[in-house]
């Protein structure tokens, strides 16, 4: 039997072949390349043995494009079965979004308590994620004032960025002004665990110690330069003084503004006095607004890339894994710190809290 030629029109040719590469569903993808196989004159057999399909699959694939086009290729009518639970949705949702689970078990123990259906946790997961659009994600703290309720005290994190921190990312992006953000990191000598993908679980033996690697970092929030000082004994007046000599030794031109948090070794008279003479102006965040200090985030980026899962036999070794990492930010690492490091932040306006 000869079958029909496949002849894509020259737009339909510009779709399939940016879905074939680009669509976000799967499926789509392999019927587009499926159909710009057959547009080569590709046999239907052949076709099938590159994608992985059956010859069957490819003649489905045919009609559904013939009846609909594009657009019938991508919504071919095939379904599955449809899930009891479907029909309990809004109230599962409902539920779980007031007093969220933190196990797949403990959500299969809630829907049958609010549906009289047992699931196993294979289906629940699968109904989680497909059909109420859930995902297992960490939660995240919000510091906030002992003696200040949380919803005054993210009213004025955001009219500190207005008013104030954001006029100096603005001069500092038009050239205008040199600013850097200040913070310093205790990176303490024993075993960071975390999550891995494996087949069985994985042990990390865990390191013995007490130890610090203390960083006091500098951030540069235009140009992304890092200016370290390091020890192994304390950061006090001393470290912030050698820092603020660092950042004079630059040579800069123009004003030079840090930005940093209400540490007591930071807002001394000998610190308040040197940075007076070399010129540099100290900006304070307000309190309890460690999402406003962009150094913050290269903390997290270090203590990932260099503690995170890893066992280090001496402190000499953790030491060491630390600062290669420092070192590595303007190189190894510069392409995770230009979506890293944004002149973007976390607000707290629009999040969800978990109920006390």
């Amino acid at each position: 039997m000869a079958w029909l030629r496949i002849a894509l029109t020259d737009d339909e040719q510009q779709v399939v072949n940016a879905e074939r590469d680009c669509h976000p569903d799967d499926h789509v993808r392999r019927k587009m390349l499926v159909l710009r196989l057959l547009h080569c004159d590709i046999t239907r057999e052949k076709a099938a043995e590159i994608v992985g399909i059956s010859r069957a699959t490819v003649q489905r694939y045919v009609a559904a494009y013939r009846d609909g086009g594009l657009e019938g290729l991508r919504h071919w009518g095939c379904t599955g079965p449809v899930s009891d639970l479907t029909g309990h949705v809004e109230a599962i949702s409902d539920s779980l979004t007031k007093s969220p689970v933190r196990t797949v078990a403990e959500a299969s123990e809630r829907i049958e308590n609010i549906t009289g259906l047992k699931r196993g946790p294979t289906q629940v997961r699968a109904f989680l994620k497909k059909c109420l659009g859930f995902r297992w994600r960490c939660t995240r703290a919000i510091p906030c004032p002992p003696k200040k309720d949380l919803a005054d005290h993210i009213r004025d994190q955001k009219e500190f960025l207005d008013t104030t921190l954001q006029p100096l990312i603005d001069e500092a992006v038009a050239g205008k002004r040199h600013l850097y953000y200040v913070d310093a990191a205790h990176f303490v000598f024993g075993t960071f665990l975390c999550c891995l993908w494996s087949v069985s679980r994985i042990f990390v033996k865990a390191a013995s110690g007490r130890q610090r690697f203390n960083v006091l970092g500098a951030w540069n929030a235009v140009t992304r330069e890092l200016i370290t000082i390091t020890n192994t004994t304390v950061v006090n007046s001393q470290t912030m003084c050698e820092l603020l000599r660092a950042i004079a030794a630059k040579g800069l031109t123009g004003p030079i503004t840090l930005v940093l948090d209400n540490a007591l070794y930071q807002k001394n008279k000998l610190v308040q006095d040197l940075a007076k003479e070399l010129g540099i102006e100290l900006q304070f965040l307000l309190s309890y607004s460690p999402n406003l200090n962009l150094i913050e985030r290269l903390w997290r980026f270090v203590k990932r890339k260099a503690a995170y899962g890893r066992y280090h036999p001496k402190f000499a070794d953790f030491q060491a894994a630390v600062q290669e990492v420092l070192d590595g930010v303007p190189t190894t690492h510069a392409k995770a710190m230009e979506s890293l490091m944004t002149l973007e932040f976390q607000k707290f306006e629009n999040v969800s809290l978990l109920a006390a």
